[in-house]
């Protein structure tokens, strides 16, 4: 499924200043075969929230060195660092307050500018069309 997509954004919890065991599982089994990584040259982004202060900070620079192991392009600016409070999402997954969702909506158009960099419209209408 990674190989066919433009991109992939990774949203992360944090445990124990790192990632999950099964997303370091997932992302393993997407670099085999050896040689035929999914994640070599997919443009990628990384984003969490927690209640903390520094959000999933660690469990997004650790990620970051793992996606550089696999040769994906990272997105480096901004960083998805969101601070979770009572309310901020909605059930039905709107955000509640306008300055993330300002950000949020700037981070995805910096996602978008990174695949541009990356992802010929040649290879998006290949993609679209499989």
């Amino acid at each position: 499924a990674i190989d066919d997509v433009d991109g992939v954004i990774i949203v992360t919890p944090e445990y124990s200043r790192s990632i999950p065991g099964v997303l370091k599982n997932a992302l393993d089994w997407s670099a085999r075969p050896y040689g035929q990584a999914s994640f070599s040259g997919k443009p990628t982004a990384i984003i969490g929230t927690s209640q903390g202060p520094i959000s999933t900070a660690a469990a997004q620079q650790h990620l970051k060195a793992i996606l550089s192991h696999y040769d994906a392009p990272t997105l480096g600016q901004p960083e998805g660092y969101v601070q979770s409070t009572p309310g901020l999402f909605t059930d039905s997954g709107e955000v509640t307050n306008d300055g993330t969702a300002a950000f949020l909506e700037s981070y995805l158009d910096a996602f978008s500018r990174l695949i541009s960099r990356y992802v010929t419209p040649a290879e998006r209408e290949e993609r679209r069309a499989a």
